[in-house]
């Protein structure tokens, strides 16, 4: 196994997923592949989608590292919905990841349509992309038992096992119809297609990984469509085609003066292979297209093949254009058109004249005149004293501002009025109602400070005598869920750097680890709140210097509703606003 780490590694679960995969080793004892570190961002906070790339000979996955956060027991992983965590004793609840959220799921879907998009631009087919969710953290057990959600998701814990596994069901997934193994050429342009920093891998390392060597790159569709007729189970094969270099085109027949020795084989040009390789995809899709029953397509699985053949236009638009030259290679010298006699008669364009309209648009201009039709003299005479009693309205109207605004100390003399008024104070202000997902947070209270120093506990309190917070900025926020009281505490600390700011993250993120006070802990109250957050679902995200940490929970500690209610209710969290920090 090949693990890439060209940049330092950003998160706990990343170091422990990579630190794992280097004690394998390199090369096939273990398991050919290679896995690299190219997180995927999605969205203004900055989450991440997914956080490595796999490799192997038969295809590829995305992979995200889901670190679980202050919880321990078997996860139950789901295709649809919220996984939940059941410690050994105690009911089950909803899982926490870090970042939020309780399912992975929606986002490696994104990623994978993006990392098949970037290979499609860079002229590389992926074929069928697997989705495999590594879960770092306290788990003691998984269910379903072998990780497999159908449909390309895969599961996995971080122990040697489990995780061969979920690779070895990714590489079955992905190298369904897929004609041509990966090789070395092809893996490197792929690395570079998904813009991996830093040194990537040698030929040697790859082909030491299990990838055929290869100096071309052969994932183009024109080279996978041949290969993919010659795999199909019309052909009579069940094995993908060896690929078979292309016969030299026959050397032109010699001169009789030409000596007694054997004619030397001429190179095949480019043109003649191109030639080659368009008729055989041509053959291929006659035959695929008599033979091959139809195939659907699956549920959430990227598609594989390009974008549809653009329907013929007709020649242009509505055929204009249908009499135009056609395409010419290039270097192809045009010979330039003789010019008309002078005495020829010019062409004329006969263009369709719209019907008139019922009431034809006026057209005004400096150096022209209109004329208007004549009007009735009793229509005129009303439109002029229309004209003359609204000048009198008017002119009656300014008299009384003038006489309201007057100052009656200074003889009648008014002051001017400010410019502008007074700015807006910036940031939510109790009362405010934010809507956020569909569902209305009104704000309850809010705070800045310019230190953290005093407003953390636990070992985040240590942290800050260490490194203190350039801004700290918080609220509490009201909601309901099904008619249901919640609170939600959100907070953002501004530090000096990204470093510092996904330390911090990293540090709160972990169980035990303490937290930022949120304005309960300090005693703010409002009408109806708790005096406490008691039982509540954890959510953060980290933006720069920026780190936003949302603490939900039910007002009443015997409501009715469940714990999901209020997971989605801080992941949503996130996006509301405090208080802006003096530099922003």
């Amino acid at each position: 196994m090949l693990a890439l780490t060209p940049a330092p590694l950003q998160t706990a679960g990343e170091r422990a997923l990579f630190g794992e995969l280097t004690r394998w080793d390199t090369g096939a004892s273990v398991r050919a592949a290679v896995v690299a570190a190219i997180p995927l961002i999605d969205g203004p906070l900055g989450r991440r989608i997914s956080d490595a790339i796999l490799f192997v000979p038969e295809g590829i996955a995305v992979i995200r590292i889901a670190e679980v956060l202050r919880q321990s027991g078997v996860i139950r992983a789901v295709p649809e919905g919220a996984w939940t965590i059941a410690p050994e004793s105690g009911p089950g609840q909803a899982l926490q990841l870090s970042g939020g959220g309780s399912t992975p799921l929606d986002g490696l879907m994104r990623a994978g349509m993006d990392v098949a998009m970037k290979l499609r631009r860079a002229g590389l087919e992926p074929g069928r992309i697997a989705r495999l969710t590594v879960l770092v953290g306290d788990v003691t057990g998984l269910i379903p038992g072998d990780g497999d959600l159908g449909e390309g998701d895969l599961v996995a814990r971080l122990e040697p096992r489990s995780l061969l596994l979920g690779i070895a069901r990714a590489s079955k997934y992905a190298g369904v119809d897929n004609p041509r193994l990966w090789t070395t050429a092809d893996v490197r342009a792929a690395l570079e297609a998904l813009e991996l920093s830093g040194r990537g891998p040698t030929v040697e390392e790859l082909n030491g990984e299990g990838f055929p060597y290869s100096p071309y790159v052969l994932r183009r569709p024109e080279l996978l469509t041949p290969a993919a007729m010659a795999a199909s189970p019309s052909a009579g094969m069940s094995a993908p085609a060896r690929e078979v270099p292309p016969r030299d085109v026959p050397a032109r027949e010699a001169p009789a003066s030409a000596s007694a020795e054997p004619p030397a084989r001429e190179q095949p040009s480019q043109e003649a292979i191109a030639a080659a390789v368009a008729a055989s995809a041509a053959a291929g899709h006659a035959a695929a297209a008599a033979e091959a029953p139809p195939v659907q397509a699956d549920r959430d699985t990227v598609a594989v093949d390009g974008p549809p053949a653009p329907p013929d236009d007709g020649g242009g638009i509505g055929g204009l254009f249908a009499g135009a030259e056609p395409d010419r290679p290039l270097g192809t010298v045009i010979p330039p058109r003789s010019a008309a006699p002078r005495t020829a008669a010019p062409r004329t364009a006969v263009f369709e004249q719209p019907p008139p309209a019922a009431s034809p648009p006026v057209y005004w201009s400096q150096n022209q005149q209109h004329e208007e039709p004549e009007e009735p003299s009793g229509r005129r005479g009303r439109a002029v004293l229309i004209g003359l009693v609204g000048l009198l309205l008017v002119a009656g109207l300014a008299f009384g501002g003038w006489l309201l605004l007057r100052d009656p100390e200074d003889g009648g003399a008014t002051d001017a009025a400010p410019s502008s008024s007074a700015p807006a104070p910036a940031g939510p202000a109790a009362g405010d109602v934010q809507l956020v997902g569909g569902v209305e947070y009104t704000a309850q209270a809010v705070q800045l400070d310019d230190t953290c120093a005093g407003h953390a506990y636990g070992d985040t309190a240590d942290f800050f005598t260490d490194t203190d917070c350039t801004g700290l900025s918080r609220a509490l926020y009201s909601t309901q869920v099904d008619g249901a009281p919640v609170v939600v505490s959100v907070v953002r600390v501004q530090m000096p750097d990204t470093a510092t700011a996904r330390a911090l993250q990293a540090l709160t993120d972990r169980n035990g680890s303490g937290n930022v006070s949120d304005l309960l802990r300090e005693g703010v109250r409002y009408t109806g709140s708790p005096a406490e957050l008691s039982g509540a679902e954890y959510a953060s995200a980290v933006s720069g210097t920026a780190v936003t940490i949302v603490e939900s929970a039910w007002v009443e500690e015997d409501a009715e509703g469940g714990s999901a209610e209020i997971d989605r209710i801080a992941d949503a969290a996130l996006a509301l606003p405090v208080p802006p920090f003096p530099t922003e």
